[in-house]
């Protein structure tokens, strides 16, 4: 392929003898270059090597910029291009000569980020990305007002770069990053979708292919070029690079691509993505590409010629739309455009006592456009409501809470309220809170009007601030000095200090920033932020005088005097700092953006959306997604269902991924684990993942479910590569490399312990390594510098160059044990060759051409490998080479730098080393003559050849220990067998620790035998050892005595020879009781026991237990314990609580109420058989008063019971009837006895009319004696 070098023209040559043929094509590539800046022309397009070309280069008069993109209307001679913070106009521009070193700006105040630019063809607009802004805009290409532009997509951007126009279509294309995702919308920046989100890095160029339909994109950290449907489908990776893309060019199925590292263009086929072409650029470094063609016409009328649009046209489905400039709104004839208020859409607003100032948001960026309001109140404090444009501000000289309306410049007064500070709105609850007397936390209910006392009694209160998604209030509290961040909520939760005054000096100007959920506040005059947790406190500039600072995206300003001024927030950043005038004695600044106050809830902004991986923004919120290899769960969870054999172990470190890939299928399952793995080893003997970190410099060990990892190995200056395991004695051998020669080496890691040993150095950057140990032998490719496969024994002697030529860059490299073959793959001629252990027989087993094939191993009859051009692992046959089906492509994956393969075969080992680890004491190394002991660095073997100096050994000559054929080394794992008159219950192996010590007690490995110290009911002699063959004497304890034996022997077995259970009997009181039984008793000397009774007998009263006495005697006489007793109840009474009821007894009783005793005295007496000598149900009757009247009778329904009353009619009937009363005693409350013998007889009803005249008579005497007594007092 043929390199040629560009010709750097300066800029007052005219022309060249090669002009003088005729007029040129205007049709070929410009390149922007920095260092310095210029534009170089190819003079042609060039497709292949054989191209012939010219070039020119235009170097700019500002050398230090940088052109960062560059688009072109070739129907116009216009080349736009972004440089630094400009877009410019490049009129006149040709291919072949440009003398002008004038561009007009068409736009100021972009951030000076990469981000592309783009021009509609069809309505002659431009579009950008502006990545430190987080939006893309556009404005009318040939108007040179600056303030014609609109921010068509704003909402879920973080960093837009990439940018790409179908307008045909009506189709934009953009690339937002980190976390990376590809979306398509209408040109006015609706109907978004994001059709790429997994699997994609840093895409910072896009490109369109519109007749066919297709997305071609760049992603710098993949180093991918890759192609899509519109949709997102049918997703491609077209060529791996060997560098970072800077940017790129689709054209006629060509794609033009620059790398800024090596200051070159290249020319990739857009579907085989062959190179055809290369090319030096040595002026500078190329930033930014494009082909410019003024011969291939478009046809497509421009849609908008039958519309007036005031502004800006779109190209828009299903129809043209115009458009107005952000703060203009669209009139009702959808055409005209009206100013929408006196303020900018967006802004930094600033005040002082009566004015408000506000800075247009490319201020930001070091363009200077301001407009003011003069106010007639006095302005103490102020927040903002963006969406509603609302400003509301505290008049401390009037005492009002007021609202200003930003449209009409009107404003109202919403409450009476003292002076305050630090006013903020909440836009989700819709309410204001600010600081009263210092010392207070005052809210108010925009919506209900109502204010009210959230905090009291804190101390010299100062900036406030508010989370409005978390409900969270944050302020700076305490004295000077030692101030805090406190934190608390509109629920009045207790103040909680976030960040205590140890961290902080003098904090004032508390912020919150919504769009990094961190917070920012001056410290002295250093602004410094936090998570909103507290943690992670950052400094970032030193802001001089600063009184008030502020966040916004990207960017940090402060207020200092009179003026304002902005920052980007990284502390490293080499951005400028722009300073413009502003208000006198300016008080407060707030961001006015309506963008940032918006419900994010149910949103990739909050918390990732409550996703566990990929969070994709949808219309309607979000959804959210899982990268390859696993499955979304109903909880939004990723699920990886785990092979546990016959896989391969694959490392895709540009995406922190480990995979594993079914041998038999192909399908590719995640380790649950974010790594930047690179070397990947499975040890199949403990089933973990050994991997290299080559960011962190270490090598990691963690299980097929990335648990439990963690660090084995950290390899100091050098980092390690690649990995491979010797299962003799799982020692990890690895490559290592540096930035210098020395710093280059193979080492080995010991399976157990932190030691590790150099065993092969001097070399040129080590890749992949392979072991053989059945052989002793180590192999490894060195690709750079003089590509060779080297060989050595395994600890690092007999080092020797098997492959040394006809070698381009060797990668991959793996061992066919079978055949005692070695497969290696090779980048650069994308073959794979095999040999013999020695290199003899050297093979070219295929050619994959364009693969760029990088690691490779072997399972049974086929070879698996990766390869830096295809998205897949291949699967051949490593006897004919040829491919069998095994995987498909997956156009997310990275490059797959190194695989292992498990499934359940043979492993190879080295009988020398496997067994006692070769009786070493650290590293036994494999060779082909046996096995040689080695130590870490700096430490050397002693005369043994088997030990290293200062190493620790567990002690073997032990009493009751027997070790056999043990190197009682750390680490090492010995046989054992216990001395006579000793057992183990471990097994037969223990382990060395790394102490010098057994991993058990010595007396724990081997146990002294024992026959048991515990004897029941006995105690042992204490002069009895109880080892096998003593005879031990024993005494009985309290309550037994000895049954027959008065001695026990111990036996070999550690049992006694009799049965230590019957040694003692019982010695106790007699087990039965008259007309009962004792419960749960063992009627041992001094045992309380409870019984019961057999039927027709009761518990003794008196006698509720017995105990047994020393002498074997029941304390009680049992024949008293269950006896026969009388009844315990009477009829209608009751027994006095002093009767026993034993036969004999005599025993009182009374009657219930209303009952009287049948005899007196009222005495029983219990007779023989439990029986009372008078009958119980006869004792107590009914209290009733007699039924019998002389010469009367009482009414038919009286029974004559105590409290009743009845009627007494007597025989005569002249007499008068009575009412008498039961007594409790049973007695009338009248004499009956003379009731009806001694009453008068009834008078006769006999009443004559004069006796009735003379009663009226009186009556109405009376009445006139009455009225007239009371008339009488009336008038005293």
């Amino acid at each position: 392929m043929c390199f040629l070098r560009l010709l750097f023209f300066i800029c007052n040559i005219i022309s060249f003898g090669y002009f003088g043929s005729g007029i040129h094509d205007e049709k070929g590539v410009v390149v922007g270059l920095s260092d310095p800046a210029a534009f170089v022309t190819f003079t042609d397009i060039p497709t292949d090597s054989k191209t012939f070309y010219r070039s020119f280069s235009l170097k700019l008069q500002d050398a230090d910029n940088t052109i960062i993109s560059i688009t072109s209307d070739p129907s116009h001679e216009t080349l736009f291009f972004i440089m630094n913070n400009n877009i410019y106009i490049y009129k006149n521009f040709s291919i072949w000569q440009n003398r002008s070193r004038f561009f007009p700006s068409l736009f100021s105040g972009r951030s000076s980020a990469y981000g592309q630019l783009a021009f509609d063809h069809v309505s002659s607009n431009l579009y950008w990305c502006d990545a430190f802004l987080s939006w893309i805009v556009m404005k009318p290409a040939y108007s040179s007002d600056e303030m014609m532009y609109k921010v068509v997509v704003h909402n879920d951007l973080n960093t837009p770069m990439g940018l790409a126009l179908d307008p045909e279509d009506g189709l934009m294309f953009f690339a937002d990053n980190w976390p990376t995702r590809i979306e398509r919308a209408s040109l006015n920046g609706q109907d978004r979708v994001c059709i790429v989100y997994r699997g994609l890095l840093t895409v910072k160029s896009l490109s369109v292919d519109t007749l066919k339909d297709k997305l071609y994109w760049a992603d710098e950290t993949r180093q991918t070029l890759e192609v899509s449907d519109y949709d997102g489908s049918n997703r491609r990776v077209i060529r791996r690079l060997d560098d970072k893309p800077t940017d790129f060019y689709y054209y006629q199925n060509m794609l033009y691509v620059i790398s800024a590292n090596q200051q070159e263009m290249f020319t990739i086929d857009a579907y085989s993505g062959l190179q055809l072409f290369s090319g030096d650029i040595s002026s500078g470094q190329p930033k930014a590409i494009h082909v410019y063609d003024a011969i291939t016409k478009r046809t497509k009328q421009d849609p908008c010629v039958d519309l007036d649009c005031d502004h800006m046209c779109l190209n828009t489905k299903p129809e043209p739309k115009c458009l107005c400039a952000d703060g203009y709104v669209l009139d009702d004839d959808e055409e005209t455009c009206i100013e929408k208020f006196t303020f900018y859409e967006r802004g930094f607003l600033v005040s002082n006592e009566s004015m408000f100032a506000i800075h247009e948001v490319h201020s930001i960026n070091g363009r200077e456009t301001r407009r003011f309001l003069k106010m007639q109140s006095y302005v103490e404090t102020f927040a903002v409501d963006a969406q509603s444009d609302y400003i509301y501000f505290l008049d401390s000289k009037n005492k009002f809470l007021k609202k200003l309306d930003m449209i009409s410049t009107l404003s109202s007064t919403l409450a009476i309220t003292p002076s305050g500070r630090g006013l903020i709105f909440d836009w989700l609850t819709n309410r204001l809170a600010w600081i009263e007397s210092l010392n207070s936390i005052i809210s108010f209910s925009i919506k209900f009007g109502m204010t009210s006392r959230i905090y009291s009694k804190l101390q010299n209160l100062d900036s406030l601030t508010v989370d409005s998604h978390s409900g969270t209030l944050y302020w700076i509290s305490g004295p000077i000095g030692s101030r805090s961040i406190v934190y608390g909520t509109w629920e009045k939760d207790p103040p909680t200090v976030l960040i205590s005054e140890a961290n902080l000096d003098n904090p004032v100007s508390l912020q919150y920033d919504d769009t990094t959920n961190r917070l920012y506040w001056l410290d002295g005059f250093l602004i410094k932020s936090s998570k909103a947790n507290g943690l992670d406190i950052n400094s970032h500039h030193f802001a001089m005088g600063a009184t008030k600072v502020f966040p916004y995206k990207y960017y940090l300003g402060w207020i200092s005097g009179d003026q304002i001024h902005f920052k980007r927030k990284s502390m490293t950043s080499s951005s400028s700092e722009f300073i413009f005038n502003t208000v006198q004695s300016a008080k407060n600044v707030v961001v006015f953006d309506s963008s940032l106050q918006k419900d994010k809830r149910g949103t990739c902004h909050i918390l990732n959306g409550g996703c566990e991986d990929i969070c994709v923004p949808t219309t309607g919120g979000r959804k959210c997604e899982c990268d390859i290899g696993q499955k979304i769960q109903k909880d939004n969870t990723c699920y990886s269902d785990q092979l546990m054999s016959n896989f391969i172990i694959v490392t895709d470190p540009f995406h922190g991924r480990i995979l594993q890939i079914d041998l038999q299928t192909g399908s590719v399952v995640k380790i649950p684990i974010t790594a930047t793995a690179f070397g990947v080893a499975f040890d199949k003997s403990s089933q973990t993942i050994l991997y290299s970190d080559t960011v962190n410099k270490t090598i990691m060990s963690t299980t097929l479910y990335g648990k439990n990892t963690s660090i084995l190995f950290s390899s100091g200056f050098s980092y390690a590569l690649h990995l491979a395991i010797d299962f003799s004695t799982g020692n990890i051998f690895f490559s290592a490399v540096g930035k210098e020669i020395l710093s280059n080496y193979i080492g080995v890691v010991h399976s157990s312990s932190i030691f590790y040993k150099e065993v092969v150095y001097l070399i040129n950057v080590p890749s992949e390594i392979a072991v053989h140990p059945s052989k002793g032998f180590l192999f490894w490719v060195e690709p750079y510098g003089t590509p060779a496969i080297g060989r050595s024994y395994m600890d690092g002697k007999g080092k020797v160059y098997i492959i040394a030529e006809n070698l381009k860059r060797p990668n991959g490299l793996t061992i066919d044990y079978t055949s005692n073959q070695l497969f290696w793959t090779d980048i650069e001629t994308s073959r794979i060759e095999f040999s013999n252990l020695d290199g003899g027989n050297r093979q070219v087993l295929a050619t994959d051409t364009a693969a760029q094939p990088l690691s490779i191993g072997i399972h049974g009859q086929y070879l698996y490998y990766t390869a830096s051009n295809r998205q897949r692992i291949t699967k051949m046959d490593k006897t004919t080479g040829l491919k069998v089906p095994f995987m498909s492509p997956i156009p997310e994956l990275g490059e797959v730098e190194s695989l292992d393969i498990y499934a359940d075969e043979f492993i190879d080992v080295s009988s020398s080393c496997s067994h006692k680890n070769g009786m070493c004491s650290t590293f036994c190394f494999p060779t082909p003559m046996g096995r040689t002991c080695g130590c870490q660095n700096n430490v050397y073997l002693q005369s043994d050849q088997l030990t290293c100096q200062g190493v620790t050994r567990c002690p073997t000559e032990l009493p009751n220990v027997k070790f056999l054929d043990c190197p009682p080394y750390p680490g090492q794992l010995c046989d054992f067998e216990c001395k006579p008159g000793y057992r183990s219950n471990l097994g037969k192996k223990v382990s060395c620790l790394s102490g010098g010590q057994w991993e058990l007690p010595v007396t724990a490995i081997c146990e002294a035998i024992q026959c048991p110290l515990s004897l029941e009911n006995a105690v042992l002699s204490s002069e009895c050892s109880r080892r096998p063959g003593d005879s031990c004497t024993f005494s009985c304890a309290q309550g037994y005595r000895p049954s027959s034996l008065d001695k026990i022997v111990c036996t070999n077995e550690g049992t006694w020879n009799a049965d230590i259970t019957t040694l003692c009997s019982i010695s106790g009181c007699p087990k039965t009781i008259e007309n009962g039984r004792l419960r749960n008793c063992q009627y041992k000397i001094g045992e309380s026991c409870r019984y019961e009774c057999n039927d027709q007998f009761d518990i003794n009263p008196l006698v509720s237990y017995v105990v047994c006495d020393s002498s074997g005697v029941w304390n009680h006489d049992t024949s008293e314990l269950c006896v026969r007793m009388c009844p315990s109840s009477i009829k209608n009474g009751h027994l006095t609580p002093d009767c026993l009821r034993h036969i004999g007894d005599r025993c009182s009783f009374s009657c219930d109420e209303k009952y009287r005793a049948t005899i007196k005295p009222t005495t029983i007496v219990c007779t023989t058989g439990g029986v009372w000598d008078r009958d119980a149900n006869e004792l107590c009757v009914e209290i009733k008063c007699p039924l019998e009247i002389p010469f009367g009778r009482l009414s038919s329904v009286c029974r004559g019971l105590v409290g009743e009353i009845c009627a007494l009619n007597c025989d005569d009937e002249t007499m008068e009837s009575v009412h008498v009363f039961c007594s409790s005693m049973g007695f009338w409350d009248k004499d009956i006895s003379t009731i009806c013998t001694a009453r008068k007889r009834k008078q006769p009803k006999d009443i004559s009319d004069n006796n009735i005249y003379m009663y009226v008579g009186a009556l109405a005497v009376g009445a006139v004696v009455i009225i007239m007594f009371c008339q009488q007092n009336r008038r005293h």
